[in-house]
C-alpha cells in the first residue's frame, strides 16, 4: 500500500515560533484571568473586612452612647416622675379652674424645672394645654398637632383616661406616667431647644401634669461622644471610607413615620448618605422586614462605592460606603506588576527558546543541505556542526556515511571498468572463437558425411558381393554385421553434425552474453560517472 504524506509548506522554525506564540498567548490569557478572579476575590474580601471593621467601630460607639444615654436618661426619668408626683401633691385637690399660672410658676421655681403645663380634655377628645408657665404652651393641642390617628395622640388619650398604654418609643413608662426621650419642643419652634418631657396623671385627677426641663447639655453630651463623633473620627483616620451613616430602614419602608413629631424616626440618624440611589432605597426598605447583611458595588460616574448595609440589634442599619477605586488601587497595581513581570518572563523565555531553536534549526539546515547534495549525487560535501550535542553526532555520522559511500562508489567504478574491459575482451574472443568453431564444425561435418558416404558405398559393394555367394550361416552373420556398421557410421555422422550445431549455438550464446555483459558494464560505468566523488 502506498503511503501518502501531506506536504508541509511551513518550515519547522515557523511552526515552532507560531506554537510558542500561541502557548504564550494562552498562558498570558489564563494568567490574566486567574489574576483577575483572584484580585476580585481579594478586593471583595478585603473591602468586606474593612467595612465590617468600620461598622463594628460605629456599632460599638452607638452601644456605648446608648448605654451612657440610658443611664443618664433613667436618672432624669426617675427625677422627672418624682417632680411630677410632688407637683400633684402640692396641687392637692384644688380644681383645675382655681389653679393659676402663678401657682405653676412657683412650682417651676421650687423644683427648678424649665416649665410646667397642665392638659385637659376639651370637646371631642381634644387634649389641650390650659395652664402653663409658658404662654406658647397654652392652647397647644395634641389632636391638632399630632393628628387623631397618630400613636402619640393615642398615648396621651389613653394616659389621661387611665387606659392600657401601648407605647413603643419611650424611656420610662408605668401605669400613670410616660417619660419621652430627649427631643425638640413641639411648641418652641423658634429655637431648636431640647427638652425632657414627662406626662403624669394622678388617680384622683382628671388633668395631665406635664413638667419638663431643658436637656441641651445631656443631648449635646450624647452627640459629642456619640455616633457622629465616632463617624467623624473614622472618616478622618481612614481614607478608604467615603461615607458612614446610621439609618432607619423602617422609614424607608414607611416614610409616613417621620410625620409624627413624637416618634424619634429619621431616615438618617447619624452621619451622611449623599450617594443614596434608588437601589439603596429598595435594599433598606427590604431590610426592615428581612434584616441581613447586604453589600454591592455601586458605580456612579467616575466614582465607585462598595456599599455595605449591616443591620443592628435595635432595628437600625449601619451603612458603610467605601471608596472602591482607592481601596482596590494597591491590589490592582500589584496585579499589574505581577502581570508585567509575567509578561517579561515569558518574553525572555520566548527569546531564549527561539534563539536556542534557531541555533538548532541552523545546524539542521546544514545537515539537510548535505543530504540534498547527496541526493543530487555529490559525495564530496561534508557538514560542519559546531555543537556538542546530538546534532554534532548526527553530522559526524552523515560525514562518515558520505565518505563510506564515496569509497564504495569508487571501488564500484573501478570494478565496473574492469568488467567492461573483460567484457570487451570476452566479446572479441567470442567473436573470433565463433568463426573458428564454425569453420571447424563445417569441416568436421563435411568430413563426417564424406566418410559416411564412403563407408556406406563400401558396405553396399560388400553386401552385393556377399549376396552373390552361397548363403551360409557365416555369410548371414557378415551381412548382419555390415548392416550394423552402416547404422554406426550413419549415427556417427549424425552425431558429428549435432555436436557441430550445438557447439556453434554455444559459441553464439557466449557471444551474445559477452555483448550483453559489455552493455551492462557500460551502463554501470556510465551511471558511476553521475556521482561526484573525491
Amino acid at each position: 500500500m502506498k503511503k501518502i504524506t501531506k506536504q508541509q509548506n511551513s518550515t519547522l522554525k515557523k511552526q515552532f515560533i507560531t506554537r510558542m506564540l500561541i502557548v504564550l498567548i494562552i498562558i498570558l490569557s489564563c494568567s490574566g484571568a486567574i489574576q483577575y478572579m483572584y484580585l476580585s476575590k481579594m478586593i471583595s474580601s478585603g473591602v468586606a473586612i474593612e467595612a465590617t471593621k468600620v461598622s463594628q467601630t460605629i456599632e460599638q460607639g452607638i452601644e456605648e452612647t446608648r448605654a451612657a444615654s440610658k443611664a443618664i436618661e433613667l436618672q432624669l426619668d426617675l427625677k422627672l416622675k418624682l417632680i411630677a408626683q410632688h407637683i400633684s401633691d402640692n396641687l392637692g385637690d384644688k380644681p383645675l379652674e382655681e389653679i393659676t399660672n402663678q401657682d405653676l410658676l412657683a412650682l417651676r421655681d421650687e423644683f427648678d424645672i424649665a416649665g410646667l403645663t397642665l392638659f385637659e380634655e376639651i370637646g371631642q377628645g381634644d387634649i389641650v394645654g390650659v395652664k402653663s408657665t409658658e404662654p406658647s404652651d397654652i392652647g397647644f393641642s395634641f389632636k391638632e398637632f399630632l393628628g387623631e390617628e397618630s400613636d402619640g395622640y393615642k398615648i396621651m388619650y389613653d394616659l389621661l383616661h387611665g387606659n392600657e398604654l401601648k407605647v413603643t418609643h419611650q424611656t420610662y413608662v408605668d401605669k400613670n406616667t410616660v417619660i419621652l426621650p430627649i427631643g425638640p419642643s413641639g411648641s418652641h419652634s423658634e429655637k431648636p431647644t431640647f427638652y425632657k418631657y414627662g406626662y403624669y396623671v394622678d388617680d384622683d385627677k382628671d388633668y395631665m401634669i406635664n413638667p419638663y426641663f431643658e436637656a441641651n447639655e445631656v443631648y449635646n453630651f450624647t452627640q459629642e461622644v456619640g455616633p457622629n463623633t465616632w463617624i467623624k473620627t473614622v472618616l478622618e483616620s481612614n481614607d478608604d471610607v467615603a461615607e458612614i451613616a446610621v439609618v432607619s430602614p423602617q422609614v424607608y419602608a414607611d416614610p409616613s413615620l417621620m410625620e409624627d413629631p413624637t416618634q424619634p424616626y429619621k431616615k438618617i440618624e447619624y452621619g451622611e448618605f449623599k450617594s443614596e440611589s434608588e437601589k439603596d432605597k429598595e435594599i433598606l426598605a427590604g431590610l426592615s422586614e428581612n434584616p441581613k447583611r447586604t453589600a454591592y458595588i455601586d458605580k456612579q460616574g467616575e466614582h465607585a462605592y462598595y456599599k455595605m448595609f449591616i443591620p443592628t440589634k435595635d432595628g437600625r442599619v449601619i451603612y458603610v460606603g467605601l471608596d472602591y477605586n482607592h481601596l482596590s488601587a494597591p491590589l490592582q497595581n500589584m496585579s499589574l506588576i505581577l502581570l508585567a513581570f509575567s509578561l517579561i518572563s515569558l518574553v525572555a523565555l520566548f527569546i531564549l527558546s527561539t534563539s536556542f531553536f534557531s541555533k538548532i534549526y541552523k545546524n539542521i539546515q546544514v545537515i539537510i543541505s548535505q543530504i540534498k547534495k547527496l541526493e543530487s549525487g555529490d559525495f564530496t560535501t561534508q557538514s560542519e556542526v559546531k555543537d556538542k550535542g546530538e546534532l554534532a553526532n548526527l553530522s559526524a555520522s552523515a560525514n562518515k556515511m558520505t565518505s563510506t559511500l564515496s569509497h564504495v562508489l569508487k571501488d564500484t567504478t573501478k570494478q565496473a571498468e574492469k568488467v567492461q574491459t573483460l567484457s570487451l575482451d570476452l566479446k572479441a574472443e567470442a567473436d573470433e572463437s565463433v568463426e573458428k568453431v564454425y569453420a571447424i564444425s563445417i569441416d568436421l561435418t563435411s568430413k563426417a558425411r564424406e566418410d559416411a558416404y564412403e563407408i556406406n558405398d563400401f558396405l553396399e559393394m560388400l553386401e552385393e558381393k556377399l549376396k552373390t555367394l552361397p548363403k551360409t550361416e557365416e555369410i548371414e552373420t557378415i551381412l548382419n554385421r555390415v548392416e550394423e556398421v552402416r547404422i554406426i557410421s550413419s549415427n556417427r555422422a549424425v552425431s558429428a553434425t549435432d555436436i557441430t550445431i550445438t557447439l556453434s549455438d554455444l559459441m553464439k550464446s557466449m557471444q551474445a552474453q559477452s555483448v550483453e555483459l559489455s552493455e551492462i558494464s557500460g551502463k554501470l560505468f556510465e551511471n558511476m560517472y553521475q556521482f561526484k566523488l573525491k
